[in-house]
């Protein structure tokens, strides 16, 4: 039986949108990413969905952004002994229950602010292998919990639709908190380019929302420059992603890997030590 959840509406678009991208996914033959709880998720909450169903590069973006984080976690747990996944920002992802596997001994985490997390409690019970962490990814208590509770393990962070809706001082700040107690991990996390930034414009998805797109960036390798100690692994280009699922436009833009980036983008980074 479906139940009806008292959304805000930037709260339903943050949560909601991508749940709903990976669920409408997941029930294609050709589909780029699997996601069977999501499907069960959307079916048990009552919600007008069909608002999102015109956000046609959204709805690709959000599988291919999930996709291409999913395979980053699987090479980190495949290339190390003792990692440990932090999902940051988590929503009502499932990246835990996409990825993980009987008998593995990979340990998850799933952060997000206290009213989230008690909503993803009820809609997605905390498994063993799956800890809740209620706090705001500014802060830093948790981060020195994690690395008091796992002072041997690898990290590897993913900040997935998360970062864009903060100013640039504060994305600074986040990646600094993590790379100054996490040497040898990694951190994943999708940003919106500088035009979309300097111009105000938001994701077909996002449109006529009261979410803000606040920081934008288009060359990794300024990150470098912020913290000195992550080094760019890779800068994922969507379009270059299952090209035959953008339509002619987008695989267009797919040859133009520096202007695509000016769009969005999806980098990956190693802490070094």
């Amino acid at each position: 039986m479906k139940r009806k959840y008292e959304f805000k509406n930037i709260v339903a678009e943050t949560l909601l949108i991508p749940l709903y991208m990976r669920a409408k996914e997941s029930r294609r033959k050709d589909a780029i990413l699997k996601d069977k709880m999501a499907e069960q998720l959307i079916a048990c909450i009552e919600y007008d969905y069909s608002k999102f169903d015109g956000a046609k590069l959204s709805e690709v973006g959000c599988v291919v952004r999930g996709r291409y984080f999913d395979d980053a976690v699987r090479r980190f747990i495949d290339n190390h002994t003792r990692p440990i996944v932090v999902n940051v920002g988590c929503g009502l992802d499932t990246r835990c229950q996409r990825i993980h596997r009987e008998n593995d001994p990979t340990k998850y985490y799933e952060l997000d602010l206290p009213k989230v997390i008690s909503l993803r409690r009820e809609l997605i019970p905390e498994p063993e292998y799956d800890t809740y962490i209620s706090s705001s990814l500014l802060e830093t208590k948790w981060l020195e919990c994690l690395k008091t509770q796992h002072p041997d393990c690898d990290f590897i962070f993913i900040i997935e639709g998360v970062l864009m809706y903060f100013y640039e001082e504060q994305v600074k700040a986040v990646l600094h908190n993590i790379a100054s107690r996490f040497s040898g991990g990694e951190i994943w996390f999708d940003v919106c380019g500088t035009i979309m930034s300097r111009h105000h414009i938001k994701p077909d998805s996002l449109r006529g929302s009261e979410a803000q797109i606040r920081s934008g960036l288009s060359d990794g390798h300024d990150v470098e420059q912020w913290i000195p100690n992550l080094q760019l692994i890779e800068q994922g280009v969507y379009q270059k992603l299952f090209p035959e699922r953008w339509g002619w436009g987008g695989k267009l833009l797919g040859y133009f890997p520096k202007l695509s980036c000016k769009f969005s983008s999806m980098l990956g980074f190693r802490i070094l030590k």
